[in-house]
């Protein structure tokens, strides 16, 4: 775990630097971005100060985790429909 939260205060350095575009650009980074509510915003700043962690940090954790429980569901409901699991039903390179 520290060489990956070195690794993201690193990420984190170089992309708000002068040359944060061209590494974006570069590394084909592609920007989440939305606006919200000032308490939700709160909210981040604080548990992000807690945990000692950047927003682009925790975000990237939380929305990876929320992609994984999605298609955990998806293949579970899936499954319990077409009583065959989806890899079975398209599998791979067919």
């Amino acid at each position: 775990m520290a060489a990956s939260r070195n690794n993201s205060v690193l990420i984190d350095a170089m992309l708000q630097g002068e040359q944060g575009d061209s590494i974006r650009e570069g590394l084909k980074l592609k920007r989440i971005q939305f606006d919200t509510s000032p308490l939700l915003w709160e909210k981040l700043e604080n548990v992000c100060g807690l945990l000692d962690c950047s927003k682009r940090e925790f975000l990237e954790m939380a929305i990876s985790e929320a992609i994984h429980r999605a298609e955990e569901n998806f293949h579970k409901a899936f499954e319990e429909a077409a009583g065959v699991d989806l890899a079975e039903a398209f599998p791979a390179g067919q």
